[in-house]
């Protein structure tokens, strides 16, 4: 921009950056102003005046002036009164667009916030409705036998098959309230009790498959176990809680007849047993294969798919992380999902 001052012509402008070694490069480093009586380049002496643009953090900008002819004291004090409101004005611009950022920043947190914990109400809305059922199905089932039982005659063989039942519906339902003193466990942020002992994970992997090979008949499971693993050191029932829970999703979320494959082999660097769960089911959606360890989390759909109450795989995971090992979940091609768990052997 230009305009005439007493005759002279006084230019103003701006730039993007600095250049390095000039009198504003200059100023802004000892944030002191500078006079230069001479700039050179012309028949009469062309003189400069840079003034500092001070902020809280020290000079950020320099306002000039340049002209042919003297620059007097009064000029020079008005351009530094110039230049003291000036960097106020461009330190107040910078806190109000800073504040802006934070106001606009915080207004994002809180509303995901916000968003998150009408999830976490609505997960948990969900969870105790489909508790409630899940608690439900075994005691109906207890009850109306025991009924029966109580009221009619049967054969020994049938009696059997009774009992045989109510069995099965009373270790599903030690299964659920196991589950829910866990996850009390998880949300107090308390780790879950474990007996620890030097454990043969061949072992307990084989006879929790075997256990789910007896009672599913809807699908072929099949074990493949490296001989000999080493030793783990956890607790036996915990273990054997999480294969169990393991297999019984991958046959829960896969069609009947397919086929569910429980592998088992030793790691050498570091030293670990790595037991690997690969189903043949739909596979889990990508956005929803992070928070499928969470409490109360179900994917969309999982409610109409098959029953449970979303807690499964969270206790799985904090079962793991206590016997200070990890586990993570995969989809395999050309569909299924893969569960891999591995803990830390005995040294």
């Amino acid at each position: 921009m230009q305009r005439a001052v007493d005759g002279d012509a006084l230019a103003v402008a701006g730039g993007g950056a600095i250049v390095p070694g000039s009198a504003v490069a200059r100023v802004v480093a000892a944030g002191a102003p500078l006079f230069v009586p001479d700039l050179g380049g012309g028949d009469r002496p062309r003189r400069c005046f840079v003034a500092p643009l001070r902020g809280r953090t020290g000079a950020n900008g320099a306002l000039a002036l340049e002209r042919d002819g003297d620059v007097g004291g009064d000029e020079r004090r008005a351009l530094l009164a110039l230049a003291a409101h000036v960097g106020l004005a461009l330190e107040n611009a910078r806190l109000a667009a800073r504040q802006r950022r934070f106001a606009e920043e915080l207004g994002e947190k809180v509303a995901a916030a916000t968003r998150q914990v009408m999830e976490n109400d609505r997960m948990k809305s969900d969870f105790v409705a489909i508790a409630s059922h899940e608690l439900r199905t075994p005691l109906t089932a207890l009850q109306g036998f025991s009924e029966l039982l109580a009221t009619r005659r049967f054969a020994p063989s049938e009696i059997g098959r009774l009992g045989a039942i109510m069995c099965a519906e009373t270790e599903r339902l030690g299964r659920i309230v196991s589950d829910f003193l866990d996850l009390s466990r998880l949300e107090r942020g308390l780790a879950p009790p474990l007996r620890r002992v030097r454990v043969d994970a061949a072992v307990v992997v084989a006879d929790a498959v075997e256990v789910l090979r007896r009672a599913r008949i809807t699908h072929e499971l099949e074990l493949e176990c490296d001989s000999p693993l080493p030793p783990v050191d956890a607790d036996p029932d915990a273990l054997d809680r999480v294969v169990k829970n393991l297999v019984s999703n991958a046959v829960k979320y896969s069609p009947a007849g397919s086929r569910v494959r429980v592998t088992a082999r030793p790691l050498q660097a570091p030293p670990a047993v790595e037991i690997v769960v690969e189903d043949e089911g739909p596979g889990i959606a990508e956005v929803d294969l992070a928070r499928i360890f969470e409490p109360y989390y179900r994917a969309p759909g999982a409610a109409r798919t098959a029953g449970g109450v979303g807690l499964g795989l969270a206790v799985v995971k904090s079962l793991v992380d206590a016997h200070g090992g990890t586990i993570r979940a995969e989809n395999v091609s050309p569909h299924g999902t893969r569960m891999t768990l591995i803990l830390p052997a005995v040294p």
